[in-house]
């Protein structure tokens, strides 16, 4: 990328597109989304952090969404009967809003892309077709793609943004490999009618017998999905909503808290959440959320790397430098390697020992912690998405982790 970027293409129309699309405009970018309106009303993504609301009000957004959305004032972590973690956001200092949503996801992504049509953004109902160029690492947009923008851009696009997500479009025209975590789980989820909820509006994280649930609680329905090792699935029936009701039934912990709830509809199942480019920047093109690196759906964090990296992505491109465009490359990457280790110290139980060493040595120095909140609050601003890319902030979490396990057994929290 060299000169003035002064026409962007972004091929995708979800949160992350929508979000960067409205920042271009704004600073008199010529700017169009091409998407295909999705068909699926239920999108893994319905859980937001304190960090996000921030964002949607620069969009202008937010009052449309608490509209429909249900108030999300904290977090909850059950790794075992006796084992609970509460984050209320409202008691973290941090400078973020005390509280999120959680939000039904065709709602909210309806609300962005109408906010980016009336922002002034091109919305072409079309899949874009980008062709690569022989012999270079340069992509383009088919004649086919370019009629379809009805002469907007007067001829190709200076950059081309592929915000598909796992569809992963440029990607896969380019040879671009893609890094796979260690797990292989796979994720069944619907929504019930209703779940058990330690506190009204947080979402939960569950440990059951084998692997994790969430329960995200919306207006008059409960989002509830399985993570589960996928080997397990099998013993559970033929099909991915025999598997999902029988797990509801039969796990020893969905039971109890779901066992009852009634399934409202049809299961949606995904497969290796893990997944992160090994290069997201090139000649006359960049990646962008989900295309660029997909962590898990625990703790919330696909939306909040996702549109944060749009922001980060519109003043890259304001700027339009390479040097810009490698940083921004190097900023992503090094969010999604911190969520990458903070989501393998949830699975190894590395994570949530160090909490349990944390309220213990809280008892024991409750003088020290009571003049150096800073220690206490340290999780919170990262789960709560202020300080999720502070290398400080993570590393202070990563030392503490570590020595916490050479303190106590962190076995016992082990995701199976």
């Amino acid at each position: 990328m060299n000169g003035k970027i002064k026409t962007v293409a972004i091929l995708g129309g979800g949160p992350t597109a929508c979000t960067l699309a409205i920042l271009l405009v704004r600073k008199g970018i010529r700017t169009a989304i091409f998407y295909v309106p999705k068909q699926a009303t239920l999108l893994v993504g319905e859980s937001t952090v304190p960090a996000i609301v921030p964002i949607l009000r620069l969009l202008g957004v937010e009052d449309e969404v608490r509209g429909y959305s249900e108030l999300k004032p904290g977090a909850t972590v059950n790794m075992s009967p006796t084992q609970n973690f509460y984050f209320h956001f409202d008691r973290i200092n941090n400078g973020l809003p005390g509280y999120a949503y959680n939000v039904p996801r065709d709602r909210f992504d309806a609300t962005l892309l109408n906010a980016a049509r009336k922002a002034g953004v091109k919305i072409i109902e079309a899949a874009a077709k980008p062709e690569k160029i022989p012999g270079t690492d340069k992509i383009k947009l088919s004649d086919e793609s370019l009629a379809a923008t009805e002469n907007y851009f007067s001829g190709q696009p200076d950059l081309i943004v592929d915000a598909t997500g796992r569809l992963r479009l440029l990607p896969k025209l380019l040879g671009i490999a893609g890094r796979e975590g260690g797990r292989k789980d796979t994720a069944l989820f619907a929504h019930v009618d209703r779940a058990l909820l330690d506190f009204k509006g947080h979402v939960h994280s569950t440990r059951l017998d084998h692997g994790w649930s969430w329960r995200i609680p919306l207006p008059g329905r409960v989002s509830v999905g399985i993570v589960i090792p996928s080997e397990h699935l099998p013993r559970f029936g033929a099909t991915k909503e025999e598997r999902y009701d029988n797990l509801l039934k039969q796990d020893s912990v969905l039971s109890k808290v779901a066992g009852d709830s009634k399934r409202l509809t049809p299961v949606m199942e995904h497969a290796n959440y893990q997944l992160v480019s090994e290069r997201i920047v090139g000649d006359g093109w960049v990646l962008v959320g989900d295309t660029a690196g997909f962590i898990d759906p625990v703790f919330s964090s696909g939306l909040l790397i996702g549109m944060q990296g749009a922001v980060m992505l519109a003043k890259t491109i304001q700027k339009g430098s390479p040097r810009d465009f490698q940083r921004y490359q190097e900023q992503v990457m090094r969010h999604l390697k911190i969520w990458h280790g903070i989501v393998d110290s949830f699975y190894d139980g590395q994570l949530f020992n160090a909490a349990v060493v944390g309220e213990n040595l809280k008892k024991k120095y409750s003088l020290f912690f009571k003049m150096f909140p800073y220690f206490e609050n340290n999780f919170g601003r990262i789960f709560t998405g202020a300080a999720s890319n502070s290398p400080f902030h993570i590393g202070v979490m990563r030392k503490f982790i570590h020595w916490s396990a050479e303190k106590e057994d962190h076995t016992t929290m082990e995701i199976h």
